[in-house]
């Protein structure tokens, strides 16, 4: 680790993004639900209180405000924009915003909602707004884009899985990939363990009718660094009626292979947008990788970073 990205990661998240775009305004939302994941992952639904709704740009993170700690929490949004919004929902009561939020005793915010769920459930929060890893890609001619090949590592799915509930359920005209790597954290899996694969299953699932004939899936599982036996892979989709999906399911790390595949052809280099989100390593070395080896253009690769 830099000396550079050391000291950013003792900064609060305000500080660390400073320079971000963020709202002026605070809305007022109510935790109305936590739901286990696994046991490192919870996801959280906020009410919104206000009528008119919150709106935001899919890929973008809340400054969260909870009661009794001064600093702000940085967490990505989940949901899709159509959820906050009374405009896509007749019943402006079930507006809500979704997170998803790791457990970290070292993060006040974080570990705040990770209280048991009965101590904070109808607590009312305050948030923010904020954030440039967005969809659609900044300063891009989306004419010119007819591919967008996400890339996630554990939690940076959280921005990814927004943008994807737009694209595909709004955009059928464009081909996506998805490439999702991750930790199980058991020998024998749960599809519902895996941080919003099922959702991502379904996403995938009602595009088929929209003739997306060439999207993809592939998932890279593995266990934990200290388990020498590989995870049981062949239950993680069992449970799950997937036959018409083109998912492909790896023991193993993405390599710079399964990168170049994903980046295809000249011609679909260029008809093509990158996301990228994951662990600070990862990030970088992807990032560099498709800059370095194939000439793709900075406003072509995006990425977000937390540290």
């Amino acid at each position: 680790m830099t000396q550079a990205r050391s000291a950013k990661a003792n900064l609060s998240h305000e500080e660390r993004t400073s320079t971000e775009p963020r709202d002026k305004g605070l809305h007022r939302v109510i935790l109305e639900e936590v739901t286990r994941v696994n046991d490192t992952i919870r996801t959280f639904k906020f009410a919104i209180r206000n009528a008119t709704g919150i709106n935001f740009l899919p890929g973008q993170w809340l400054d969260v405000h909870v009661p009794g700690i001064a600093k702000a929490g940085g967490f990505t949004i989940t949901s899709s924009p159509r959820d906050a919004v009374p405009t896509y929902t007749d019943a402006r009561s079930n507006l809500f915003l979704e997170l998803a939020i790791q457990k970290s005793p070292d993060n006040p915010p974080a570990a705040w909602l990770w209280q048991p769920a009965e101590t904070i459930i109808g607590k009312e929060l305050s948030v923010r707004v904020g954030g440039s890893f967005v969809w659609p890609p900044p300063g891009v001619n989306l004419g010119t884009i007819s591919r967008a090949v996400f890339i996630a590592g554990g939690v940076g799915i959280n921005p990814l899985i927004s943008i994807l509930s737009v694209i595909l359920k709004e955009d059928p005209s464009l081909e996506v990939s998805l490439m999702y790597s991750t930790k199980l954290h058991s020998i024998s899996p749960k599809p519902t363990e895996v941080l919003f694969l099922p959702r991502i299953l379904e996403l995938f699932s009602s595009a088929l009718s929209n003739d997306r004939s060439k999207n993809r899936i592939e998932l890279f599982f593995t266990g934990s660094e200290e388990d020498s036996e590989y995870p049981n892979l062949s239950g993680v989709l069992g449970s799950l009626n997937t036959p018409d999906l083109p998912v492909v399911i790896s023991p193993d790390r993405m390599t710079s292979l399964d990168l170049s595949i994903a980046v295809g052809s000249k011609e679909e280099q260029r008809s093509s947008v990158f996301y990228v989100c994951g662990p600070p390593t990862m990030t970088d070395e992807i990032t560099k990788f498709l800059r370095r080896e194939y000439n793709v253009g900075k406003d072509r690769v995006l990425c977000e970073k937390w540290w």
